[in-house]
């Protein structure tokens, strides 16, 4: 099992002294390179670098679809809005229409 310790850099809790500078695929968590060749035997690594890249795309392109959902949602209220008050007004109508 790792962990970020206090240092800059994460170290590795099962290995002393190592970095945690690759990242198994299969596990999805950072590892050191003892790890691969232990506990992450023939699991897929790749470095820790190239993960954050991909986390960070990843990420981007969830958030590039946000924006557009917000602008959805103000059109739908305001669309609410509009048919609330069209109601008001012909409640409004009808209220005198019996009224008379």
């Amino acid at each position: 099992f790792a962990f970020f310790s206090s240092s800059s850099s994460p170290m590795c809790h099962d290995h002393d002294n190592q970095i945690l500078d690759l990242y198994c695929q299969q596990c999805t968590i950072p590892v050191c390179v003892k790890c691969t060749i232990i506990s992450h035997k023939g699991h897929p690594v790749h470095e820790v670098s190239k993960q954050i890249l991909q986390n960070k795309e990843e990420i981007q392109q969830g958030l590039e679809g946000f924006p557009v959902s917000q602008e959805h949602l103000k059109k739908v209220v305001t669309a609410g809005e509009e048919m609330k008050n069209k109601i008001k007004a012909r409640k409004n109508e009808v209220d005198t229409i019996i009224r008379q």
